[in-house]
């Protein structure tokens, strides 16, 4: 019977430091995906920003050919 209750109590004592190590391991996995969060949000506002540049340069791209057409038109006229 003493037997018994030592190797349940064992069980018992590996099963706490089984938990310990699972919610050690789930911290640090919350901790990675906040992480993980944190660059992708970080990567998507500098798309925003790319896009932003992007659309400015398409515009000034615009009225530079527009400009330059009225000048080819005047010089041809």
């Amino acid at each position: 019977m003493d037997e018994t209750k030592e190797l349940l109590t064992a069980i018992l004592h590996r099963l706490d430091a089984l938990d310990a190590k699972v919610n050690g391991l789930q911290e640090e996995m919350n901790g990675f995906r906040r992480e993980v969060n944190e660059r992708f949000d970080e990567v998507d506002r500098r798309f925003d920003k790319v896009d932003e540049h992007l659309e400015y340069l398409g515009r000034k791209w615009m009225e530079h050919d527009e400009e330059i057409y009225r000048l080819k038109r005047r010089k041809d006229a």
